[in-house]
């Protein structure tokens, strides 16, 4: 009896963690990219996390049914798995600063642009490069995200999250871009 009740504690704390790691995004950004870490740190032969010396470039995620499509919770993660790897020693190049900071008087001072038109440099290099795809299911958003090595594409590490969709999340899942709902691609809809 007393070997089954240690085995359940033992399984409850091993589970709490996890569950906890998909509780939000920023956790879950932050188990993605440990997981990451430590995977780059073996292939790299270091000793233990963080990888050193590594320049990774940032992309958002996006739709797995639409390599063209992303939303703000996607570019939410993006940002997250960002700032996790400038804290963890990476070297992580902005792609998106823009030549000169644009005074707008109702948005204020703006360095970040999505406009190739408007970006200080269209060339950027760097060693590896974090890329990843989402899906949505009516209770979670699964996230799979990869650091692939510029040169060769080999995928060098890899790591995956589910956050679930609370009413907070919700409206993270409409593409403004678009002008439409990012729809599941397990043919459900949100509700």
């Amino acid at each position: 009896m007393k070997r089954i009740l240690a085995l359940l504690v033992l399984t409850i704390g091993l589970l709490l963690p996890l569950a906890a790691a998909a509780a939000s995004v920023p956790e879950a950004a932050d188990a993605m990219a440990s997981a990451m870490d430590a995977q780059m740190a073996r292939k790299l032969g270091q000793d233990a996390p963080p990888a050193k010396g590594i320049s990774i470039m940032v992309t958002t995620p996006v739709d797995l049914g639409d390599l063209e499509g992303a939303n703000p919770l996607s570019r939410q993660m993006a940002e997250e798995m960002a700032r996790w790897f400038v804290q963890s020693g990476y070297r992580v190049q902005e792609i998106r600063k823009g030549r000169t900071i644009l005074f707008q008087p109702e948005t204020g001072e703006l360095l970040l642009t999505r406009k190739a038109e408007l970006l200080g440099t269209q060339n950027v290099s760097s060693v590896a490069i974090l890329a990843g795809t989402y899906t949505i299911t009516p209770k979670s958003v699964r996230f799979n995200m990869r650091l692939i090595h510029t040169p060769t594409n080999e995928v060098l590490a890899m790591g995956t999250a589910t956050v679930p969709v609370s009413e907070e999340l919700r409206p993270l899942l409409v593409d403004a871009s678009r002008n439409r709902t990012i729809q599941p691609s397990v043919g459900t809809s949100l509700r």
